[in-house]
């Protein structure tokens, strides 16, 4: 009899061990950025910053369903004046698109083009890492913007930044790149992240796909870390 209650307590003991993996593999493969594929939502994704449609848009490419597009090529007055007129009237047509001569005198060469994420919640000295897929002509920045609560205005004010270059793009071909980052090591104060797509300079159409942001052991970190610094030594 007490060989039976051994041998039962001794199986559940390891299926309880085989469930806890599963579930802290669970929560390391979890995208903590929202609708980081930009497939959920009706006229415009849940939880991201709604395109402007002269030089931010969101479309449908086979296989990968809704995709970030940005254009930085417009001219650049056109662009301010549209995205004046559009933050007054979201519902207002955009301009027939205008691409000036001068290439320094598109968006490109000055604002860039840019869309948020929203906020998540981050724990203090955990590292992270963020992936994007991406494909284009030039290389475009994927921000990680991170906040801090000042006491005094009562609101989130910038606090850490750190970002993804996508090294050698492909105007055609898509590819993944991925950054480890933490951003309490220095800024313990940082409570919550957004990531910010980021197309500037050569001016030329930008596309983004599936961003993820997801918790990392030390280990992984280390080693993202390491082909950071062969990269950047080339």
């Amino acid at each position: 009899m007490k060989e039976i209650i051994f041998l039962r307590a001794k199986k559940f003991i390891l299926m309880w061990i085989v469930s806890l993996c599963m579930a802290n593999v669970g929560l390391a493969n979890e995208n903590l950025i929202e609708n980081g594929s930009f497939d959920k939502g009706e006229k415009t994704p849940d939880n991201w910053e709604v395109a402007n449609g002269l030089t931010t848009f969101y479309v449908t490419e086979e296989g990968h369903g809704r995709i970030v597009k940005m254009d930085s090529r417009v001219d650049r007055m056109q662009a301010l004046a549209w995205l004046k007129q559009f933050k007054e009237n979201p519902e207002a047509v955009p301009p027939e698109l205008v691409i000036p001569k001068d290439q320094y005198a598109t968006i490109a060469g000055n604002e860039g083009v840019s869309l948020d994420s929203g906020l998540i919640n981050i724990k203090l000295g955990q590292n992270y890492k963020l992936t994007v897929d991406y494909r284009g002509a030039g290389s475009p920045i994927v921000w990680i913007k991170g906040f801090m609560y000042h006491p005094v205005r009562k609101d989130y004010v910038d606090a850490y930044q750190t970002r993804l270059t996508p090294d050698k793009p492909d105007e055609k071909k898509w590819k993944t790149y991925s950054i480890g980052f933490n951003p309490t090591a220095k800024t313990p104060k940082v409570e919550k992240i957004k990531v910010r797509l980021y197309a500037y300079w050569p001016p030329g159409i930008y596309y983004f796909d599936n961003v993820k942001v997801e918790e990392i052991t030390t280990e992984e970190m280390a080693e993202l870390l390491n082909k950071r610094a062969i990269v950047d030594e080339k």
